[in-house]
């Protein structure tokens, strides 16, 4: 009977730490820290407003018709779902329509790592709500610059 106490004290007492510990990862950025979550289901699922995107015009000197999206461009680009080149793309489309002379940093991540080779692409401002953009693929696009991405 003592066993059977203790180990349904040291149940709720793993419950509630794990409980408090999804609590406080609320306090980092990210809001989770595997295994233990917050508690919010879809808390980093991004709401209906502006993102920036790539919008490939031209890669390896052939024309992109009609032009696509950089996380559109599966066979044209390396890696067109990932995460680390989408937070590139954010921050420097960020840097673009604040004109921010340091917006070459990002630049130059994203063109020495994630674009080809040669490249013309713009920046874009997005305007869409997520799940009408899901259902139908409509979205706003706002051209802000034009770039070109030399041959090597």
């Amino acid at each position: 009977m003592r066993e059977y106490r203790r180990t349904r004290r040291g149940i709720a007492l793993f419950l509630a730490l794990y409980f408090a510990g999804g609590l406080l990862t609320l306090l980092r950025p990210e809001e989770e820290v595997f295994p233990v979550y917050s508690w919010f289901l879809f808390a980093l699922v991004p709401g209906a407003g502006e993102q920036y995107g790539l919008l490939l015009e031209e890669v390896n000197g052939q024309p992109v018709e009609p032009p696509r999206l950089y996380q559109e461009a599966a066979g044209l680009v390396r890696s067109p779902h990932s995460v680390i080149a989408h937070k590139l793309i954010q921050r420097f489309g960020a840097a673009v329509e604040s004109r921010d002379p340091v917006q070459s940093g990002a630049r130059e991540l994203l063109e020495k790592n994630w674009l080809p080779l040669q490249a013309r692409y713009a920046v874009v401002k997005l305007n869409a709500d997520p799940i009408a953009r899901w259902k139908n693929g409509r979205y706003e696009v706002q051209p802000l610059q034009t770039f070109t991405k030399p041959a090597p």
